[in-house]
């Protein structure tokens, strides 16, 4: 029964399962260690779950406060720009107002000045509609010479076809005079006056057809030019349409212009009609601009003062942790491995939550609250609270800690780029940073694999 006891108090003390249905008195003591090794379980949980959360809400509490702080002193700044500093004699109450008045007596000129370009545009379309005018007009008598060089065509066809039928009688009279000439021959002495008159006939002829060719030459000459004038004028024609069009656009845009300038110099005009109005209420704004930046001021320091508390309550909470994951290392509180697996599958969820974030920031150049510090990230309170007592993860394990380091301080270094407005810089951090983090998240998958399988 001793021996029995011992074995059982031994299984106990390990936290083992055995047989304690003889031993109800041992049986209750394993039943309450195992149930309080749960509650245990259940505790460290919910314990590394609240100091993410507090190290998130400290995390958005400090950039809220921050950029309430940058806002308070941008707009210092700009009422400094604007009003000048507090009690400054190069911005005395009368300069301020000499100042003002001098803006409006600006803007008063630009409003002459805009009304007198309105005039020069105004006169500036008054010769582009005469231009376009004129230019239509030439466009119809373009056209109407184009039809008349046709016409012209025309009547020089018909006028070759007169000399062909002047050159062909010319060519039969000639014909003629010769058979006459043959026939006054045969009739001797008697035939010899109207052999003259043949004779006349005949060179009358030649002359003629000499006259056709060279009126057919000149003809054809006209014609050639006829033709290249079609052309010109069509060409010119042509020309004219696309000038016409470009003038078109011109006188368009030319209207656009006016009434465009017309718009500004209404604007003007008003902005001047209330210039005086908005001098007057210039010390009222100077006023409301500086409260606004004194409560701004105030607001960001009652808020870094309200994130002190959450500061301590988020040390005492890691501190809580750390402490229970020193107590995991006796067997009562140890973590199982299927529980230590899954801390790990959570610590791959928030490392690749961190990782869109930091794409997110690059991408869209907007700086949003980003977790820096590797030992209040998601797995950074887990990965510094206790030690893995798997022997073949202990190397792994070991060089996670440099791992992550230098995985988070690629955040830093791309906020910085952010920050000088290098994007090109930031978007190749992030590339770096997402070839780093598939090492690490490989790593972490191998102790996954290590605790399922021991």
């Amino acid at each position: 029964m001793k021996r029995r006891n011992i074995s059982l108090i031994s299984a106990i003390s390990e936290l083992k399962e055995a047989d304690y249905s003889k031993e109800p008195e041992l049986n209750k003591i394993y039943q309450r260690l195992y149930t309080g090794r749960k509650q245990f379980a259940e505790v460290f949980e919910k314990a590394i779950k609240a100091v993410m959360q507090i190290s998130s809400l400290d995390l958005t509490m400090q950039h809220e406060t921050d950029k309430i702080i940058d806002i308070s002193h941008n707009v210092e700044k700009a009422t400094e720009t604007i009003f000048g500093t507090s009690g400054s004699e190069a911005y005395s109450s009368a300069q301020k107002n000499n100042q003002h008045e001098e803006m409006s007596n600006t803007i008063i000129k630009v409003a002459s000045d805009s009304e007198e370009v309105y005039r020069k545009i105004e006169s500036c379309q008054g010769e582009l509609t005469a231009i376009r005018e004129l230019s239509n007009q030439t466009i119809q008598d373009s056209h109407q010479m184009q039809n008349d060089m046709n016409n012209l065509s025309e009547i020089i066809n018909r006028m070759n076809k007169v000399i062909s039928g002047i050159d062909s009688i010319s060519s039969q009279t000639n014909l003629l005079a010769i058979n006459a000439s043959i026939e006054a021959a045969r009739a001797g002495e008697s035939g010899r006056g109207f052999a003259v008159v043949a004779n006349e006939i005949r060179e009358l002829s030649v002359e003629t057809q000499k006259l056709t060719k060279d009126m057919s030459n000149f003809v054809s000459d006209i014609k050639t030019a006829s033709s290249q004038s079609v052309q010109s004028a069509s060409k010119t024609s042509s020309n004219l349409e696309i000038m016409m069009e470009k003038i078109g656009t011109v006188w368009e845009l030319n209207n656009m212009n006016q009434q465009y300038v017309s718009d500004v110099s209404e604007s003007i005009s008003s902005i001047a009609a209330v210039s005086e109005e908005i001098s007057s209420s210039m010390a009222e704004m100077e006023n409301q601009l500086k409260e606004s930046t004194d409560v701004m001021k105030n607001v960001g320091k009652e808020l870094q003062k309200a994130t002190e508390p959450v500061v301590d309550i988020e040390k005492t909470l890691d501190d809580t942790v750390k402490q229970m994951g020193t107590m995991t290392d006796d067997d009562f509180f140890h973590l199982e491995n299927k529980e230590f697996a899954g801390y790990m599958n959570n610590a791959i969820s928030a490392h690749q939550t961190w990782l869109r974030n930091l794409e997110n920031m690059v991408r869209n150049r907007s700086i949003i609250p980003l977790q820096l510090d590797s030992s209040k990230c998601g797995f950074g309170h887990f990965y510094y609270s206790l030690t893995p007592g798997i022997p073949a993860v202990r190397p792994i394990w070991d060089a996670l800690g440099d791992k992550h380091k230098r995985f988070h301080h690629f955040g830093a270094e791309a906020i910085q780029a952010l920050n000088n407005d290098d994007y090109a810089k930031a978007l190749h951090i992030y590339n770096e940073a997402e070839i780093f983090s598939r090492e690490l998240i490989s790593d972490m998958k191998k102790i996954i694999q290590f605790s399922e399988t021991e």
